[in-house]
């Protein structure tokens, strides 16, 4: 990359080099299987040095923005606020998790949400309703959406990478061509979902229901982490 690209930029160049470099392209042959393998987490260890990297020259930049924000308040008293969670989420990821933060007790209620390519890195949507959502190209990385509900949701192409989605239920959900690279799924609920040509290199299963899941591979599974409790599909 040059000096100065945008993030833009720089998860378009991680993406291109994870397509080159999957473990899947060279499932004919044991070596360069393992050479591929070794080679997609230096990449993935360098993708997450440079978005620390502009995280931090991010925040340097916005100080006063910042300052700011450490004192935002809705301005709700009590708590049950009377507000649609999206016109929070439309102020961004800092004002949504200092909310999320304020009021930890609420569910909050994103029923079929459109949420359709919105950039949520590293945001809490902890026990949140996403059922029937539109997540689809949605940056979710490294996100919580730990106890969350994501029925019959529409995730395809998301970025759910490092993401934390212990216990999530994607019933029916279609994660298609999503990366979900080094998210932990661990206790999720992935009965009757799609996972059609999606990223699962270090993805963690373990006590997870994938029954009925459609699209899976053998392939896709040798690189995540199951254990006893993980229920896969018949067919593998």
């Amino acid at each position: 990359m040059e000096p100065g690209a945008t993030p833009e930029q720089i998860k378009e160049a991680w993406r291109d080099l994870v397509q080159v470099w999957h473990p899947d392209r060279f499932s004919g042959n044991d070596r360069l299987q393992q050479k591929a393998q070794e080679k997609l987490k230096d990449i993935n260890q360098a993708y997450e040095k440079l978005r620390h990297h502009q995280d931090a020259a991010a925040a340097r930049s916005t100080t006063g923005a910042a300052a700011a924000t450490a004192s935002y308040d809705p301005g709700y008293n009590g708590d049950e606020p009377e507000i649609d969670p999206l016109e929070i989420l439309r102020q961004g990821v800092n004002a949504w998790n200092l909310w999320r933060k304020k009021y930890s007790n609420l569910r909050p209620n994103l029923q079929s949400a459109n949420l359709n390519g919105m950039r949520l890195e590293g945001i809490d949507l902890r026990e949140a309703d996403l059922s029937s959502a539109t997540l689809q190209d949605c940056d979710l990385y490294k996100a919580n959406l730990s106890g969350a509900t994501a029925t019959a949701a529409r995730l395809q192409r998301s970025d759910l990478s490092r993401a934390l989605l212990l216990g999530i239920n994607f019933r029916l959900a279609d994660l298609s061509e999503a990366d979900l690279s080094g998210a932990d799924l661990s206790g999720a609920l992935l009965t009757k979902c799609k996972l059609f040509g999606t990223n699962l290199v270090a993805t963690n299963f373990r006590g997870a229901d994938l029954s009925e899941a459609s699209g899976l591979t053998a392939q896709q599974m040798s690189y995540t982490s199951t254990d006893q409790k993980t229920r896969l599909p018949a067919y593998l």
